[in-house]
């Protein structure tokens, strides 16, 4: 896998320049992926494959090299249909709860919101572990049981359950990732319960960067954490140009995947009249014992705190495990 790794980075030279060799520990500010493994690292997988026990090691060789990878089908249509719903019932009920509280809802963090940067027109809604979400769940066990049980262990906790949301409007946030160490252990999962299209601000992500050498290359070429400027115009586009991010648009019910080092931000989601639209994402986020999440990655009610592992949604009886 290191020398599959190392062949998918290629470096900028100045003319004359020999290219030195390129490890995922070593590698500079010059680092740059290709544009070719960039989409290949996005390329779609079928859900049906990803279950499968040849399918699943394959996507978990995948998630290993590039740190993220994206799931079809992993819920259904009329799965995501009622997810949607529900979720904005959800919604307006937190919004009307932190209002009448008196709260401040860009800064409240609590019962109903999570942890969430860049929260103009924004939201993380905690969601309880039963009904629709329960069955959200044991759909996403069914589909990505396998790759989760590779890459983070049955024994993982849940330590996310919610729904981000983003209205027509909302900024670009900051590129970051969302653990503590470079130590692997820790994965995201967000399903798509519509069709996100690039002018819905869909995630960003960075392939590759889950290590050291992302993080460095990171603190070399973006313009600014704070995020008042994320509404300038072009913000941080060269940042990720130099960090090969992609856009990652997807159909209904897709997983997109990824490990929680890798380097990632939440699109900007233009006017309606642009082509925005609500762009509403279910999150599940599984940690290794003694992996400790940070902002979002941790947005989880207290009373489905510390109960779940990703065993509990693996399915038995007839499904091959790894």
């Amino acid at each position: 896998m290191a020398d599959a790794l190392d062949e998918l980075f290629v470096w900028t030279c100045s003319e004359g320049e020999e290219a030195p060799q390129v490890s995922r520990n070593d590698a500079d500010a010059h680092l740059q992926l290709s544009a070719a493994a960039t989409a290949l690292a996005v390329e779609p997988w079928a859900a049906q494959d990803a279950r499968q026990f040849a399918g699943a090691c394959s996507s978990a060789v995948h998630f290993g090299v590039y740190g993220c990878c994206v799931v079809r089908d992993v819920m259904s249509p009329a799965q995501c249909d009622a997810l949607t719903d529900y979720v904005d019932v959800r919604l307006a009920e937190a919004c009307s709860f932190v209002e009448e509280s008196g709260l401040d809802e860009a800064t409240y963090v609590g019962d109903v919101f999570g942890k969430l940067r860049c929260r103009q027109q924004r939201w993380d809604i905690k969601l309880p572990m039963e009904g629709l979400v329960l069955e959200a769940m044991q759909s996403l066990g069914f589909s990505l049981g396998q790759l989760l049980s590779a890459a983070v262990g049955p024994d993982a906790l849940l330590t996310e359950l919610s729904c981000i949301v983003s209205d027509p409007g909302a900024p670009q946030q900051p590129l970051h990732s969302d653990s503590r160490s470079h130590d692997p252990g820790m994965l995201s999962a967000l399903v798509a319960l519509q069709e996100v299209t690039r002018a819905m601000g869909p995630t960003v992500l960075c392939p590759q960067t889950h290590c050291l050498a992302g993080s460095e290359l990171l603190r070399s070429v973006r313009p600014h954490s704070d995020e008042t400027a994320a509404r300038v115009l072009g913000y941080q586009d060269r940042a990720i140009e130099e960090m090969s991010g992609t856009h990652v648009a997807c159909q209904r019910g897709s997983a997109v995947v990824y490990d929680s080092r890798l380097i990632h931000c939440g699109g900007a989601n233009l006017s309606s009249a642009e082509g925005g639209a609500r762009r509403r994402m279910f999150v599940a986020t599984f940690a290794m014992p003694g992996k400790v999440p940070r902002g979002s990655a941790c947005t989880i009610r207290r009373d489905v705190i510390g109960r779940y592992r990703v065993r509990d949604f693996l399915v038995s009886g007839g499904e091959e495990q790894l």
